[in-house]
């Protein structure tokens, strides 16, 4: 019965960040077929503002709960919610003093009312149930899934009639209101311990010395993620950041789902060997290239089939977004392996590291700015977030290799194997891949994927050695 038990807990996890992923997207698909290409646009805009706020505070304090060694003491997890609290007014005051400059900024002046709601929404979520997040300690994914992906059901459902009321970008407003509700009330429900705040000067320091490098690498994370999008909003029309969050979405949700469950499935193996070098070794190896198969699915999949899907779920108006999916695909894909050392990281405690790689990938903003005064378009803004994103990553593994002495000549024939097969993904793409013959391309690249994950994993069959033997080691753990 209990056998892979641990295996079994990470598909879990997987379906249901799947699930929330997959139901932020449909809602995203509906909004935009039900709206004008420029209202989706300025919709953008407010995504684009909250996660401005949002990843430029955030501590990372429920990692925090799940790494500590006495993450299940009830003093941290009243402290940690005393925290959310504070940080949550302290977001909102925040977010409705800048309203003013960021409609301005976005050439909406007449939108500020609509930037100043946005302030209520980190009021609500400061006041988040920690509880889900402590279950995971004990290997429960169940609370968290329904925390996470519940709302995002929610929304989706309300999308439509919604979209159909409103029939602009104030869609979006509501939508974004009631999932932050939503997650504070299912926070509650799934939880089993009452309720409690707390402040210990002890916790609250470790709160802040484990969570101010995550802070400045939230706010780096936001220039990875986000500022992307704001440039284009600046420099470009609401039209132009129409198609180009259309695609973006479209390639950002599959690397959204993927890393998020390979944190929550090797994180707390990786944090049990940390203190042995071999393992750890073994264990680091192994989330890399679990990392960097996903991120071939990523890349060789949506380079062949994206224009495809982006004009069958958006429209012919989100046509313009067709030229950069391929590259859209390659730059998650690249981000995508780079959630292996990230993990390897956070699994140790070593939330500087993370930082001083995103520190390098930041660069990319100084391309995207030079792509925008040479008048290269968009496309020369996503090729400068795949050359940072590239820079980052290799400058990861270099970290890793000085922190832990991991051996990275043993992912050599991995990455090369990537390389090849990325890079044949691109050159189809370019060829054959435009979007009008939606059946033709979609199940080429399927066939194609699963042929380049076959390739790769012939490439990595010590990365298949290591689940099976992790999973037998939880099953006896459990005995």
């Amino acid at each position: 019965m209990l056998i892979k038990g641990h295996l079994r807990s990470g598909l879990f996890l997987s379906f249901g960040g799947a699930v929330g992923a997959l139901s932020t997207f449909a809602r995203n698909i509906i909004i935009a077929r039900l709206i004008s290409v420029e209202d989706f646009g300025i919709a953008a805009t407010f995504g684009i503002t909250m996660a401005l706020v949002q990843m430029s505070t955030g501590l990372g304090v429920d990692r925090l709960i799940v790494q500590a060694t006495d993450g299940n003491e009830p003093k941290l997890q009243g402290t940690v919610q005393a925290f959310n609290i504070l940080r949550g007014v302290l977001l909102a005051v925040i977010m409705y003093a800048v309203a003013s400059p960021i409609a301005h900024l976005f050439d909406l002046p007449e939108l500020i009312w609509a930037f100043q709601w946005l302030a209520v929404l980190p009021l609500i979520t400061g006041f988040v149930h920690m509880d889900a997040a402590r279950f995971q300690r004990e290997m429960k994914f169940g609370p968290s899934v329904l925390v996470e992906s519940v709302p995002q059901i929610i929304a989706v459902t309300l999308s439509a009639p919604l979209a159909l009321y409103f029939k602009d970008y104030r869609v979006m407003l509501w939508i974004i209101t009631v999932q932050a509700a939503s997650t504070v009330v299912l926070s509650f429900l799934v939880a089993k311990r009452r309720y409690s705040v707390a402040v210990d000067r002890e916790f609250l320091n470790r709160i802040l010395s484990f969570g101010w490098p995550l802070m400045l690498n939230g706010i780096l994370l936001f220039g990875i993620f986000q500022a992307d999008r704001g440039i284009v909003g600046i420099a470009y029309s609401m039209e132009d950041l129409g198609w180009f969050s259309a695609a973006f979405t479209l390639t950002l949700f599959p690397s959204m789902v993927f890393a998020n469950a390979a944190q929550s499935f090797f994180m707390p193996m990786l944090s049990k060997v940390q203190d042995d070098p071999e393992k750890l070794e073994a264990g680091s190896i192994a989330t890399i290239k679990a990392c960097l198969m996903i991120g071939i699915t990523i890349s060789v999949g949506l380079s062949l089939a994206g224009p495809a899907f982006l004009l069958l779920l958006f429209g012919n108006d989100y046509i313009g977004g067709v030229q950069i999916i391929a590259w859209l695909a390659l730059m998650q894909g690249i981000r995508m392996a780079k959630a292996g050392p990230t993990i390897v990281a956070i699994s140790c405690g070593k939330t500087k590291l993370p930082l001083y790689a995103n520190i390098v990938r930041s660069f990319a903003l100084v391309f995207a700015l030079v792509a925008v005064w040479q008048g290269w378009g968009v496309l020369g803004i996503v090729i400068g977030g795949i050359i940072g994103e590239t820079m980052a990553v290799v400058y990861f593994l270099f970290l890793l290799t000085r922190k832990f002495g991991i051996d990275l000549s043993l992912l050599y024939k991995s990455v090369v194997v990537s390389m090849v097969l990325v890079a044949t993904a691109i050159f189809l793409s370019a060829n054959f891949a435009t979007g009008q013959d939606p059946v033709f391309e979609i199940v080429g690249s399927i066939l194609l994927t699963l042929a380049a994950l076959g390739i790769f994993l012939l490439s990595a069959l010590d990365l298949v050695k290591w689940l099976k033997q992790s999973g037998h080691g939880q099953v006896e753990a459990q005995v």
